[in-house]
């Protein structure tokens, strides 16, 4: 017997069913390693300050301590860092938002993260083009990759792990379903019509980058070895085309960079985020059939939120303790 199936083997997924095993539930993660997932792609940038008006969102705190704790054990049992700190320099596209990021500093819960500004000669000598400076605030980035790697091999040694697309048939052996399947919930019957809102989203693996993180609304992170990626676009509409010429242009085209060396593309990556219509994830237990369950929508924030709600989904499966009301599934009538 099989107290879970996870069904999809992304962040979310992978999260949830390292928590279940903590816990001492018998599991098995089911994946079929489709393409367009986006936890394949995502560049894991955590930024605590959202948007133009750098708004720090709700339960930061926690999902960064959640963070912090659950991918810090990760790393620890490997012996590998997945999550760790990083400089982000925000470069103000206006007076106005240089005025609000002075004003903010202010604040304490923002001072937490923000840290100076940098003049536009400072941000030119670290090859950002920036006339009117740049906030320099604490960021935090998650190696996708390596964590689903490190993920999935213990759950294979740990006799955890199914290749292979979902059929109920096949199945009736486990007390409970749990899907985390990312954009393709669509397709689901007990939860597609669900207010989805999946957004394709495309970056750029390049060298010749800056050696420090930036953004300005389009973001770029150094790699390893003189490499950086770049992104990234949003498009609501045919999101299964892949990597296309209109969104490579628009994310170069946008980049706040003032390198001497035009960058060279090595590498021109796609994704689907599944994202909801009101910004929040979708979790909780089907109304009508309390064998199935549901762990999504995190759309581009899920570096910086699964490991906090997958705490609270793991308290609704085991103890059935409520969900927060931005994330249950019940606020859809």
């Amino acid at each position: 017997m099989i107290d879970f199936l996870i069904v999809g083997h992304g962040l979310a997924g992978a999260t949830l069913a390292h928590l279940l095993l903590e816990r001492g539930q018998r599991i098995m993660v089911l994946d079929k390693k489709l393409p367009h997932c986006a936890s394949q792609v995502a560049a894991g940038l955590v930024n605590p300050l959202i948007g133009p008006k750098f708004n720090i969102p709700e339960h930061m705190e926690d999902c960064l301590t959640q963070s912090m704790n659950f991918f810090g054990s990760i790393g620890e049992e490997s012996g590998q860092t997945i999550y760790r700190e990083l400089v982000l320099h925000r470069i103000f596209g206006s007076e106005k938002q240089r005025d609000l990021w002075v004003e903010k500093t202010k604040l304490s819960a923002f001072g937490r993260f923000a840290q100076s500004i940098k003049t536009s000669k400072d941000c030119e000598k670290l090859g950002f083009e920036a006339p009117l400076g740049a906030g320099v605030q604490r960021a935090y980035r998650l190696d996708f990759p390596l964590f689903l790697k490190l993920s999935e091999d213990k759950l294979r040694q740990s006799d955890c792990w199914q290749d292979g697309a979902f059929e109920e048939t096949d199945w009736t052996e486990a007390r409970k379903i749990v899907f985390c399947e990312g954009y393709r919930v669509l397709e689901n019957p007990w939860f597609g019509y669900l207010p989805f809102a999946p957004a394709q989203g495309e970056i750029l693996l390049m060298s010749n980058g800056p050696c420090v993180a930036g953004s300005n609304g389009t973001w770029v992170l150094p790699e390893n070895q003189n490499k950086c990626l770049a992104g990234a676009t949003w498009k609501h509409e045919d999101i299964e085309s892949g990597p296309t010429e209109s969104g490579k242009n628009k994310i170069l085209k946008d980049l706040p960079l003032s390198l001497n060396d035009e960058p060279e593309i090595i590498e021109h990556r796609s994704g689907i985020r599944p994202s909801t219509r009101d910004r929040a994830p979708i979790l909780g237990i089907h109304r009508e059939n309390e064998r199935m369950l549901l762990f999504n929508g995190f759309g581009s924030r899920g570096a910086s939120t699964v490991p906090f709600y997958a705490k609270h989904m793991l308290n609704l499966m085991i103890d059935g303790v409520s969900l927060p009301e931005e994330a249950d599934l019940n606020r859809f009538k």
